[in-house]
């Protein structure tokens, strides 16, 4: 009889570990800002930044007005973007400190569950966790794409992909 109420208690147990867990089947887990983060704060004066590469020269007027602003990125980095067309969005990665500038690359599209005023790029002043909605350089996967950042280059932890938002599809009875 006692095997028998273990068994039984050993059952319930399985049981509730199942129905706490079947929510997120099916779900793919998505990184968190929690799980990287970043480097100490700096509070300092910023470096002015350094156009070392063409691309950073070419943007060099978006770069040094972003080097103005506070960190918001992984401690003492600033991320600066701007618009590169319909729906598209690039920027640069500022190292407050030593001035040292890495370009990110051209996202372009929405995902479906977009709203108005939704961004390409998300990041946290706390975490050197990077993320990009849409398709980085204008080419598929559509999707969510996360990255960790080193210092000096971005490196893939995962892509989820999700549909493309369609923004001006024509409702019922409206021309084309």
């Amino acid at each position: 009889m006692k095997n028998g109420k273990a068994g039984s208690a050993m059952a319930l147990v399985a049981v509730t570990v199942l129905l706490a867990l079947a929510p997120a089947w099916g779900q793919e887990q998505s990184p968190r800002f929690a799980d990287h983060p970043g480097a100490a704060r700096f509070t300092g004066r910023n470096a002015v930044p350094v156009l070392a590469s063409a691309e950073a020269r070419r943007f060099r007027t978006m770069i040094r007005d972003g080097a103005r602003r506070k960190p918001n990125f992984d401690g003492h980095y600033i991320v600066t973007t701007w618009g590169c067309g319909t729906d598209c969005e690039m920027g640069a990665i500022i190292d407050a400190i030593s001035g040292g500038v890495v370009s990110l690359p051209v996202v372009a599209g929405s995902l479906q569950d977009a709203t108005a005023g939704s961004t390409h790029f998300d990041y946290r002043l706390d975490s050197n966790l990077l993320v990009m909605n849409g398709m980085i350089g204008e080419e598929p996967p559509m999707g969510t794409h996360y990255f960790t950042f080193d210092g000096s280059r971005l490196a893939l932890l995962k892509t989820i992909p999700k549909p493309e938002k369609h923004w001006d599809t024509p409702g019922p009875g409206t021309p084309r």
